[in-house]
């Protein structure tokens, strides 16, 4: 595989050492080059590109949040629009028509839903959907939590929220965001991230339970029915241990967890077409807290928030990654996406 380069979203301020969205490049053998600064930015934690256009979105993960466009031609990051969102915005994904952002709010509990333009700026003001209910973690769980947005093959929108225990889906009705409904997970169990697999299974990293949920659709992607759950690790998990991302493997045939904590990239091998996972062996994940991951084909690269650093593995045969090399430093690296 050749070089590719990466855009890198970091903690700012108070928050963490970064100052603004790094771009990076692997090199052919999987080694990643010195990180230089695209733009200054405040809190850019997560990170989302155009499907057609060169284009990258990044949320403003403060208090009063927003979301930010840039021109993304080049090396350099021209800001193209800027729109307010929820408060601590920490995810945002793009549709696959390019037509429009969505972002989960966590601290408000809220989802957006903002109209793109054809060159893929930001176009209007947006769909707001908001959040409900709790759960019994009352530090974690004392309202609704938006966490992910992810868009199923059917079109739905498929969103975690921590602080309920939900996954809620939504539907485009007149270019409008519209609620087709919500699955209810166990109490306590935290959903942060989830994956759609190929077979059409949902996986769900819970956060607060250290655990994966299967979910298989029962109407489309509107209704959700849980049919497995297992450890987000393949040994203990500890009572620290907050799970960060889960990313599909090449091929489908695996699935990654990071979990915070106990610092690890977790393997799990998919079974029965998807309807069950099962983990396989857990790898120090090069570095203190990590939170993002990217798999690209044989290699995976993990962002190590508190330790400054982003570790490069090489993926084997048995779906297990290894080292591969020593990890590059990034200042508070949170996401890492192909650019």
């Amino acid at each position: 595989m050749g070089e590719r380069a990466f855009w890198v979203g970091t903690y700012t301020g108070a928050a963490g050492g970064g100052a603004g969205i790094y771009r990076v490049a692997r090199a052919a053998d999987g080694t990643l080059r010195a990180a230089g600064l695209a733009a200054e930015a405040v809190c850019p934690s997560y990170l989302a590109v155009h499907p057609t256009e060169d284009v990258l979105y990044a949320v403003r993960e403060e208090d009063r949040g927003g979301v930010v466009a840039y021109a993304a031609a080049g090396p350099r990051l021209t800001e193209i629009g800027a729109r307010e969102a929820g408060a601590l915005p920490c995810h945002l994904s793009v549709s696959p028509d390019g037509r429009r952002l969505l972002v989960a709010d966590y601290g408000s509990g809220t989802v957006r839903a903002y109209p793109l333009g054809p060159g893929g700026g930001l176009a209007g003001e947006p769909d707001v959907a908001d959040g409900h209910g709790g759960g019994p973690r009352a530090d974690r769980q004392e309202g609704p939590h938006a966490h992910m947005t992810v868009h199923a093959p059917d079109g739905t929108v498929l969103t975690t929220d921590l602080g309920a225990d939900l996954v809620r889906s939504f539907r485009f009705e007149g270019g409008a965001l519209r609620p087709a409904g919500e699955t209810a997970l166990p109490a306590g169990c935290g959903p942060r991230h989830l994956v759609v697999h190929p077979s059409g299974h949902v996986h769900v990293l819970a956060e607060l339970a250290a655990s994966v949920l299967v979910l298989r659709p029962a109407d489309g992607y509107a209704s959700l029915e849980v049919v497995a759950e297992s450890p987000a690790t393949a040994g203990p998990a500890g009572d620290a241990a907050q799970g960060a991302a889960i990313k599909l493997g090449d091929g489908a045939r695996y699935v990654y967890t990071s979990m915070r904590g106990t610092d690890v990239v977790t393997t799990h091998r998919v079974l029965d077409g998807g309807a069950a996972l099962a983990p396989v062996a857990d790898v120090a994940s090069g570095g203190h807290w990590p939170r993002d991951l990217h798999v690209d084909g044989e290699w995976m690269h993990v962002a190590n928030e508190r330790s400054d650093a982003i570790a490069t593995f090489r993926i084997g045969a048995d779906g297990v990654p290894a080292p591969a090399g020593p990890p590059l430093d990034v200042p508070s690296p949170v996401c890492v996406i192909p650019g």
